[in-house]
């Protein structure tokens, strides 16, 4: 009897380690794809741009995509349903604002960001009791929080200190974002090489960005490409993909 029980509680064991390791990549990709999506709505929905690029749009569609996807993989609970499903609103009253009314868009977007603070907070806390953390998602998480802050300075927001890094989060951020740059080199070579490379091409224009109050389209897209391919990384890496 013995010898059958203890390979099947061993079995519900790795199942059940499985499953936590799957949803701490999840909650991880909550909170990095709601910062990726605030990050592109504002490039999309800024009132001085009368033709914005539509690919930036068919992004904001796809971290939508990919929020709607993994909180319902979680289960739905409802302390992330229920901001999700406000940011999904408001990103349809945004787009279904024509541009004649774009003097609109930094209200709607002041409401998206403290909705995704609400969702990114409920995933933190998520991410407390499970754990333990897991660097590829900490290292997306914040090359997306870099992102969004960066967008963040260049957008016509009013009274946006509240939502603004201050300096020396920054700097730390900025150090963090190398150290686990390191550390992670060890472990995945040359997919994370590539990777760092996205985030160094670009890392001159966000910190004279940050400086200057201007942003754009290229920190976007390299940076989002990183955030993706580090979470292509880490989802080989739960499935034991070299």
């Amino acid at each position: 009897m013995r010898r059958t029980v203890l390979p099947y509680l061993l079995c519900l064991l790795c199942l059940d380690a499985l499953a936590d390791a799957r949803a701490v990549r999840q909650l991880y990709g909550l909170d990095s794809h709601s910062r990726l999506l605030c990050a592109s709505a504002m490039l999309y929905f800024d009132p001085r741009e009368r033709a914005p690029d539509p690919r930036i749009l068919t992004a904001v569609f796809h971290h939508l995509n990919s929020l709607e996807a993994d909180v319902q993989q979680l289960g739905q609970p409802a302390e992330l349903a229920r901001p999700l499903t406000a940011m999904h609103q408001l990103f349809d009253q945004l787009d279904g604002l024509p541009r004649s009314e774009r003097e609109r868009y930094p209200q709607l977007i002041s409401l998206l960001l403290e909705q995704r603070r609400q969702l990114g907070d409920a995933a933190s806390r998520e991410l407390a009791r499970i754990g333990p953390a897991q660097p590829l998602g900490e290292q997306s998480r914040d090359l997306a929080g870099l992102l969004l802050d960066y967008q963040l300075r260049h957008y016509p927001l009013p009274q946006k200190q509240a939502w603004l890094l201050p300096a020396e989060r920054l700097q730390a951020l900025d150090a963090d974002i190398e150290r686990r740059f390191d550390l992670l080199h060890t472990q995945h070579g040359a997919a994370l090489g590539r990777i760092r490379s996205s985030y160094r091409f670009v890392h001159r224009q966000l910190q004279q960005g940050i400086g200057r109050g201007e942003g754009g389209g290229g920190a976007e897209f390299y940076l989002s490409r990183a955030v993706l391919d580090l979470d292509e990384l880490a989802l080989a890496a739960e499935q034991g993909q070299p």
